[in-house]
């Protein structure tokens, strides 16, 4: 019995997830496995059955995956069978049967789970970093310096280089705040030949970005990059200051290469300065990904740091509108969602009141084709947005995926109505429901929802598009059109579109998804590669095989209660 339990803990300790445990929680679950035989063509789950009670490891021969009589995967070695099911204590929806003679490892629900739930909890801490969910009030550094609206330019400089701050808090009459930074004294005194003796009020800041101490540095930093600001005051709900936080007291949270980055990129004086910063994004995305940031934040930065690229580009852009009031652009797709990889496409719009000089839409062009992004601005006024009824691709992301950039508008943005609007939501249901992923693998080959093989895996259109598809026709159907893809799952879910464990699903699916596509991404750039979606089946590993085939189900799962 001795020996029997050792060589069952040796088998699970080297496969995941059961190689995150601890060696006594090995013991402990190897204690609790039995040991059952299925002869070949045995039925090991059903799809009538009841809920699955055990989680179930192969340790030797194959197992088919069949529903409605079709193979939809083929598990072996090391594969769990039925661990979805066991943890949300539904009938598994698949049939599993042994395609050979198979010997399983077969463990209680009621001692699983709590185990496979302990190790997601210590994947979620390491992959988050505890910084990360640190509030900011906890990571303040520094004394806060504080003086009047009246104290000289030159009194508040040599108070703040006394206690070594990097910026004072400007206590206004009103009660409110102003702030005052090392940066401003140094860029606005030259700037506007102010003497030192001036009021500190002359370069103050009123129009401040806060937060409230419980705000986590994690989400601090990302919108500190976003606004292309270093100090926030830290405030609380009642009014009171707390101190400031800056970019410095979070470089711990966070790699500093991104603020370098967008340093960069508002410094840059021409196309040819904004295209270098830009030929530097992958080692950035690179650097991040090293310093285990999980994949949502990095597509995050990668599109922060797109976002100020490309409004960059708008302003290097030459001759300028007479006005920017009535021109603005717009992202699109991933870019608008927050969401773009190194293999990604930024893209955008112009929404105008009346068409800008060709001249200008030409001269950004330019600019975003030495940066590497396409080229090609088409600028249209809302009518004619409207109007195209989402034709083409075009005008659809014009008009539900979309987020404003630049610009002032005069005119509300491209929004359908009445019969328009139910049609482009019937249309974005029937492409949600015809982006069917795969089903699993098969050897060195992917299973087709058609049952053929392929040689290849488009990670992006079998994991993410289906995903994202579901989420734009939900959130349309809810009338937002901003936000990512998980924000947009649960605004569905928040108004009846989707019911709320399938957004959930979705969502953890998709999050899920993005860490595979990103890892595939950073091994592409590591290797001197170009980044892009396709991935050799050979390449997958087994646990990898085991994320993707989650994903595949996740989504079938909600597709197919949708299609009733």
């Amino acid at each position: 019995m001795d020996a029997a339990l050792s060589e069952i803990a040796r088998f699970l300790a080297v496969r995941a997830p059961f190689d995150a445990l601890a060696p006594e929680e090995v013991g402990e679950l190897a204690e609790q496995t039995e040991i059952e035989f299925f002869l070949s063509g045995a039925a090991i789950l059903t799809e009538a059955g009841g809920p699955v009670t055990f989680l179930r490891v192969i340790h030797s021969g194959a197992v088919d995956i069949i529903h409605d009589g079709r193979l939809l995967d083929l598990l072996g070695t090391g594969d769990t069978i039925g661990d979805a099911a066991m943890l949300s204590g539904l009938p598994p929806g698949f049939e599993a049967r042994a395609a050979e003679d198979t010997l399983c490892y077969r463990i209680p629900v009621s001692v699983a789970r709590p185990l496979l739930d302990r190790v997601k909890r210590r994947e979620l801490e390491l992959a988050a970093g505890p910084p990360n969910h640190r509030p900011v009030a906890s990571l303040l550094r520094s004394p806060t310096l504080r003086c009047e609206p009246m104290e000289s330019i030159r009194e508040v400089a040599r108070r703040m280089t006394e206690a070594g701050a990097s910026s004072a808090i400007v206590d206004l009459r009103d009660g409110g705040f102003g702030i005052v930074t090392d940066r401003d004294i140094r860029t606005k005194i030259v700037a506007a030949g102010l003497p030192l003796s001036a009021p500190v009020a002359t370069v103050m800041t009123t129009q401040l970005f806060t937060v409230t101490p419980d705000r986590l540095g994690g989400e601090v930093l990302f919108e500190l990059l976003e606004r292309g600001l270093r100090h926030a005051p830290v405030v609380t709900e009642s009014g009171q200051l707390v101190g400031v936080i800056e970019d410095a007291d979070l470089y711990a949270v966070q790699s500093r290469s991104w603020f370098g980055a967008r340093r960069a990129i508002s410094r840059a004086s021409s196309a040819e300065d904004l295209a270098a910063v830009a030929r530097g994004l992958p080692s950035v995305v690179a650097d991040l990904h090293a310093a285990r940031l999980r994949a949502p934040e990095v597509v995050r930065v990668l599109s922060a740091l797109v976002d100020a690229l490309t409004t960059r580009a708008l302003e290097l852009a030459a001759p300028a509108p007479a006005s920017s009031e009535g021109v603005v652009w717009v992202a699109l797709g991933s870019q608008a969602r927050r969401e773009l990889t190194p293999a990604s496409i930024a893209w955008g719009a112009v929404v105008c009141h009346e068409p800008p000089p060709v001249e200008w839409t030409r001269s950004v062009g330019d600019v975003l084709r030495a940066c590497g992004f396409p080229g090609e601005v088409v600028a249209r006024t809302t009518d004619d947005w409207t109007r195209r009824d989402g034709e083409d691709e075009l005008s659809l992301s014009v008009m539900i995926e979309r987020r404003a950039l630049w610009g002032t508008p005069i005119d509300p943005l491209p929004a359908p109505e009445g019969p328009a609007r139910d049609a482009i939501v019937a249309a974005l249901a029937r492409r949600a429901l015809a982006a069917v992923p795969p089903t699993g693998f098969d050897a060195d080959s992917v299973l087709e929802a058609s049952g053929g093989h392929s040689d290849r895996l488009d990670i992006r259109v079998a994991a993410v598009a289906p995903i994202v598809e579901l989420a734009r026709w939900g959130s349309a159907a809810a009338g937002v059109v901003e936000g990512s893809t998980p924000e947009r799952l649960l605004a569905a879910a928040h108004a009846g579109v989707l019911s709320d464990a399938d957004a959930r699903t979705l969502a953890d699916a998709f999050d899920l998804a993005l860490e595979l596509r990103i890892g595939h991404h950073m091994a592409r750039i590591a290797a001197g590669r170009t980044p892009d979606d396709q991935i050799e089946p050979a390449e997958i590993s087994a646990l990898m095989r085991d994320h993707l085939r989650d994903v595949f189900r996740a989504v079938t799962s909600v597709q197919r209660r949708l299609r009733g």
